[in-house]
């Protein structure tokens, strides 16, 4: 068993950095490496994968409570907490090597679905490196074969297929438009050959590598813009770039304050059957080096307004 990856030391964090902070430091990471922008560096893409990983780890609230909790007592309560749940009970290990709900008398219970905790060998294996868990020759679980591919935020919003390389041959797989992160596909026949001739499955969970400017909820997309302070008070056009690439034209209204969010419509994300919207958060800005003639001219529209 590999040692156990350090994720705050990937992103350049300290342990007790807070989610802003985190959040901050991967997106001027994912920017940085971005394969796009580094087409001439070949090691950047594994760099970028690296980053991704350990967002995915560390980036949401819950899965680093995990993760952290694992990292500290590897084999002691985190363990635990993977195969106990409120609302269902406890899981216990089955004869056959699964893992069912309810009490150990009790095992003719549902299995145990990996797809519900996002799997646990792809946990393991992101945690401590490549994990092995024994299975019983006759598991039929034993025959499937999973694969996990990363898909760009472009080809997400455009769909396509994925091609997975087996070992006989390339099978190309669609995906729709607007693919949700986690998105699992069960091929058929396409797993390890059977005593028996049959063949096991193939799992593909999809990946979405989170873009720099764009968050998801849904179909929806958020995104943000500063403006300055007079910009703010005096109200401006502005233009944007959309998901999609096409310029969106965008008000920002007199008086508005920081923190505020406007929503165009229909410019999220397009599954094909429903479209998002975009939600565009306004942050203010405030002017630090004004020269002295800006600031008497400021100082005049404030007595004229009466502000001063």
């Amino acid at each position: 068993m590999s040692r156990l990856k350090d994720y705050y030391e990937v992103l350049g964090v300290k342990e007790d950095s807070s989610s802003t902070e985190i959040k901050k430091a991967y997106r001027k990471l994912a920017r940085e490496y971005h394969p796009d922008h580094n087409q001439d560096q070949p090691h950047s893409e594994e760099r970028f994968k690296e980053i991704q990983e350990a967002y995915e780890a560390i980036g949401d609230p819950k899965k680093r409570k995990r993760y952290d909790s694992v990292r500290k007592r590897p084999f002691e309560g985190a363990f635990g907490d993977m195969f106990t749940t409120n609302a269902d009970g406890q899981f216990y290990r089955a004869p056959d090597a699964t893992f069912v709900r309810g009490s150990p008398q009790g095992a003719q219970g549902t299995p145990f679905d990996d797809s519900v905790f996002g799997g646990l060998g792809d946990l393991f294996d992101s945690f401590f490196g490549e994990v092995s868990v024994s299975q019983p020759p006759e598991s039929k679980q034993k025959y499937d074969r999973k694969r996990t591919v990363r898909v760009s935020f472009k080809r997400m919003l455009k769909g396509g297929k994925i091609e997975i390389k087996l070992d006989e041959g390339v099978i190309s797989i669609p995906f729709p438009k607007g693919v949700r992160d986690g998105y699992r596909v069960r091929i058929k026949g396409k797993g390890a050959g059977r005593p028996d001739g049959r063949r096991g499955d193939l799992y593909v969970t999809i990946r979405i590598i989170e873009h720099h400017a764009f968050r998801r909820d849904d179909l929806n997309l958020h995104t943000e813009i500063s403006v300055s302070a007079i910009e703010a008070m005096i109200g401006v056009h502005r233009s944007i770039r959309g998901p999609y690439g096409k310029k969106l034209k965008l008000l920002i209204p007199s008086g508005i304050q920081p923190r505020e969010i406007l929503r165009i419509r229909g410019h999220g994300i397009d599954s094909g059957e429903k479209k998002g919207d975009l939600f565009v958060h306004v942050s203010v800005t405030i002017p630090t080096d004004l020269t002295d003639g800006q600031r008497r001219t400021l100082e005049e529209a404030a007595k004229v307004a009466g502000l001063l």
